[in-house]
C-alpha cells in the first residue's frame, strides 16, 4: 500500500528552476555514490587476492570465525569503523591466541598485522562519496551541512525525498522567487544539521547523516505557512487499485510532522530515520515564513482563495 502527495493542485505560471535543478543534482550525487561503493569493493577484493604473505594468513586464520569469514570482511569492518584504531585493537583482543605466543605478545602481534595491512589498503581505496558528504554531528562542518542533503543511503530513500520535494518546494520557489528559495535551502540545511548536532552532545556514538528529508519538512513547514488551504494531489495505491485524492496541505502537514513528533518524543523507536532533523525543518520552516513574509501570505491569499473557492 502507497500513499502520498506528488503536486499541489495551483497553477505554477513558471518553471521552478532550481527545485529541478536540486532534484537533478541528488540522482547525480546518488549514481556518484552507488559508482564509489562498487569501485570501493572492487579494491576491497583486488587487496585481499593479492596477500600472500605468512603472517597476515596466520592473523586471518584467528580473526576468521563465526562473525568474520575471510580477508574482505576483516578489512570491511576496520574501514566502516569510527574509529579504525580502536577496531583493530578490539579485533586483536577477540581474536584466538597465535601458537607459541604470550598471550599479550599474541594480541599485538595480530594488532600489528591489521594495522599495516589497514594502511595498504587505505593507500589504494577511491574516495567513498558517503563519507565525503556526509555530516557528523559532532564536527559543526558547515560545508557538509549543505553537502549531506544532496547524498542518498539508497534508492526508496532518493525517491521518497525527491516526490514529497518536488510536491511542496516547487510551489515556494514559484510564490518567493528562486533568490529567496535558494536562501531558504541553506538556511533549512544550517537548522536542521545544527538541530541534530545540539541533541547529539550527549551521545558519543551519534550517526552521521545524510539525505534532504530534513529540508523537505522545511519546504513543508514554509508552505503551510504560506498556502495552508492549497489543495495537494495524493495518490493512494493498494495492489490494482488506486485513487486520486484533493487534501488540504495543513491536513497532510499534521499528519507528517504529527508522526514524526510522535516518534521522536513518545515512541523513541531506535531507527536510522534523523526525526529531529524532520521536526526541526518543519518548526524552522514556519518559522522562516512567520518572521520574513507575512507580506508575501497577505499578498498572496486572496489569490488562493480564487484558484481553490
Amino acid at each position: 500500500m502507497f500513499f502520498f502527495p506528488y503536486r499541489v493542485n495551483l497553477p505554477l505560471g513558471r518553471i521552478p528552476v532550481l527545485t529541478i535543478f536540486i532534484a537533478l543534482l541528488c540522482l547525480f550525487i546518488y549514481f556518484k555514490q552507488q559508482s564509489s561503493k562498487q569501485a570501493i569493493e572492487s579494491s576491497f577484493h583486488s587487496f585481499c587476492q593479492q596477500q600472500t604473505d605468512r603472517d597476515f594468513r596466520i592473523t586471518l586464520k584467528k580473526l576468521v570465525g563465526k562473525h568474520l569469514k575471510n580477508c574482505e570482511q576483516v578489512m570491511y569492518t576496520i574501514y566502516t569503523a569510527d574509529d579504525p584504531d580502536e577496531r583493530i585493537e578490539q579485533l586483536s583482543f577477540i581474536a584466538r591466541k597465535v601458537n607459541g605466543f604470550s598471550p599479550e605478545n599474541s594480541q599485538q602481534f595480530i594488532a600489528d598485522n591489521l594495522e599495516n595491512k589497514y594502511q595498504q589498503l587505505s593507500n589504494i581505496l577511491p574516495t567513498n562519496m558517503d563519507k565525503k558528504l556526509a555530516y557528523q554531528p559532532g564536527s559543526m562542518n558547515v560545508l557538509n551541512m549543505i553537502t549531506s542533503q544532496f547524498a542518498h543511503a539508497d534508492i526508496f530513500h532518493l525517491i521518497g525525498n525527491l516526490l514529497f520535494f518536488v510536491a511542496f518546494a516547487a510551489s515556494v520557489e514559484i510564490v518567493l522567487g528562486s533568490f529567496y528559495y535558494f536562501f531558504i535551502f541553506i538556511g533549512l540545511s544550517l537548522i536542521t544539521s545544527l538541530s541534530y548536532s545540539l541533541s547529539s552532545m550527549s551521545d558519543p556514538y551519534a550517526l552521521p547523516t545524510i539525505g534532504l528529508s530534513g529540508v523537505v519538512m522545511g519546504m513543508i513547514g514554509l508552505f503551510i505557512y504560506l498556502m495552508p488551504t492549497a489543495r495537494i494531489r495524493c495518490l493512494f495505491i493498494f495492489i490494482i487499485y488506486f485513487r486520486v485524492f484533493l487534501l488540504p496541505a495543513w491536513l497532510l502537514a499534521a499528519w507528517y510532522v504529527g508522526w514524526d513528533m510522535y516518534a521522536l518524543f513518545v515512541s523513541q523507536a531506535n531507527t536510522n530515520i534523523n526525526l529531529v532533523a524532520h521536526v526541526s525543518g518543519a518548526i524552522g520552516g514556519y518559522m522562516i515564513g512567520l518572521f520574513f513574509f507575512r507580506k508575501t501570505k497577505k499578498m498572496i491569499t486572496p489569490q488562493l482563495k480564487k484558484m481553490i473557492y
